[in-house]
This record gives structure tokens, sequence and C-alpha cells, in this order.
């Protein structure tokens, strides 16, 4: 699996904080994870397990991790207060925004379960651990961005140049933004 990491300055320290805070412990080989890569982007990531067939935008992260893939989404509201008293936390989200979560229970922790975001409170497992889970992930290289200018003679060469207005041009600029600063590289758990 290709992850593109969250910045790792201090790391350690906002891991205490936030499990001192929600008072439990991250599952240690996901603690490991969240040392090393601090969460991060994971564009082109899908798994198919148990008969969830799902991609993943990106691992959830503390500290300098990006806006929204950063666990204070969840502190709003008691949205994380009540994921904790079923003894799951949420560790990534895919494009519909369904999470796979993981346990922190005595009895579950560490399994992976994944979690309908607009279905009946249910966790469905998965795999029995973080890194069981991340071996059945799988990714693409994300190939770089074509620019405006590309984008443009494209769309003229197949007819479509009247489509092109400044709402497109934005959406294409945003696209290349995003993944201008994405850095791939391959997840390796200890």
């Amino acid at each position: 699996m290709l992850i593109s990491k969250f910045c790792t300055d201090n790391i350690e320290h906002s891991i205490q904080k936030f499990e001192r805070e929600y008072k439990f412990m991250f599952p240690e080989e996901y603690k490991r994870f969240l040392l090393r890569y601090n969460g991060g982007k994971t564009p082109e990531s899908s798994f198919k397990l148990n008969k969830i067939y799902s991609n993943i935008d990106g691992f959830y992260g503390l500290g300098q991790a990006e806006m929204y893939f950063h666990y204070d989404i969840f502190a709003k509201g008691g949205k994380l207060t009540e994921y904790i008293n079923d003894e799951v936390i949420p560790i990534a989200a895919n494009c519909f925004g369904d999470y796979i979560v993981i346990g922190i229970g005595r009895n579950n922790n560490g399994k992976i379960y994944f979690y309908y975001h607009d279905r009946p409170k249910k966790y469905i497992e998965l795999i029995d651990s973080f890194k069981a889970f991340v071996s059945k992930c799988k990714s693409k290289r994300i190939k770089p961005a074509k620019s405006i200018e590309e984008r443009r003679e494209i769309l003229i060469a197949k007819g479509k140049g009247a489509n092109i207005d400044d709402e497109l041009i934005k959406i294409w600029q945003a696209e290349i933004d995003e993944y201008a600063n994405i850095c791939q590289e391959e997840l390796v758990l200890d």
C-alpha cells in the first residue's frame, strides 16, 4: 500500500495527550503506524475483505495532520466519545464518508472493522490486525496531473472546447494543487 504521510513532528506527544484526554489507548501496532506516518493520504487505494469492497482516501492523524484527516473532526459534537464507548476508533475513511475503525477494547483490541456512516450502527469485522489489513490494501501510483493547458488541448481536440470556462479551470486547478504535494511511499510496518 502507498501512503503520503503527514508531518510527524511531536507526534509522540500528540498521541499521549490524545489518549489521556479521551481515556483510551491506541493498539500498539496502530500506535507504531501513527509514530511513523501520522496517518496520511492514500489516493488510488482500495481493499476487498469480508464482502466489503472500498477505496481508502486516507488515514487519520494528529498534530500537523491535514484538516480533513485530523482526529479533531471527531472531537466536535462528541462523536469521538460515541466511538470510544463502542470500543472502536476511526482510523481511515473512504470517498463516501464510511469509516475503517479499529478495536480498542479488551476483546477486540486491534481488530479492524468497516462502518457505513449512513446505516444503523453496525461494525462489520474485516480482519484481525492492522498489519493484516494494510497487507490486503492495494494502491496505484499517482501519475503527474495534466496541466490546464494540456487539459484544454485535449477538450479542444475532442471538439468540446466550448465546455471550458472559468469554473472548469478552477476545478482543474484544485485537482492539480491537491496532487502536487502528494509524495507516495510504500507503507511499511515492523
